[in-house]
């Protein structure tokens, strides 16, 4: 691949992938080190059928963070502090303040509808996209994305 391509690429689509990140992790720098592996993995290992590049991108960060949370269960348990820095981490990114209460919102979520949520809305994937990243069918995301905004109306009407 040329470099201008590949620094297009890298512009275009790593804030993106840090906020995906940083919603799964909870930790600013495993995120940036995960999407650093997954730019150089998705960039080596895609080919002529990859017709989305984001959601290609995205899905090799979710693989790298699920072989993290594999390698941090078999080492160790997971330190408490991490959500506090992340909080720092997050705060730095989603600066206007309408949209603190909504990603809070979004943050207690149960997992599933949160990364549901996350893909549809904040990165702006497909039902399509959502189900490759995920491995689910179509219909479950198109189901669960149903339930994170039932889920999402209740936390919200709760807090106002």
């Amino acid at each position: 691949m040329r470099h201008d391509v590949i620094e297009d690429l890298f512009l275009k689509y790593y804030n993106d992938a840090l906020l995906y990140t940083l919603s799964l992790t909870k930790n600013c720098p495993l995120a940036e080190e995960i999407v650093s592996d997954a730019f150089y993995t998705a960039l080596k290992t895609a080919d002529d059928e990859v017709h989305n590049f984001k959601a290609w991108l995205l899905k090799v960060c979710r693989n790298l963070y699920l072989n993290s949370l594999r390698k941090s269960r078999r080492t160790s348990e997971l330190d408490e502090n991490l959500a506090d820095e992340s909080e720092g981490a997050l705060d730095k990114i989603i600066r206007k303040e309408e949209y603190k209460a909504l990603y809070h919102a979004v943050s207690v979520l149960s997992p599933s509808y949160k990364e549901a949520v996350t893909l549809f809305y904040f990165e702006d994937l497909s039902i399509r996209d959502i189900a490759m990243v995920t491995g689910k069918s179509e219909t479950v995301v198109k189901v669960t994305l149903f339930r994170a905004r039932e889920a999402l109306k209740k936390i919200l009407s709760a807090s106002l």
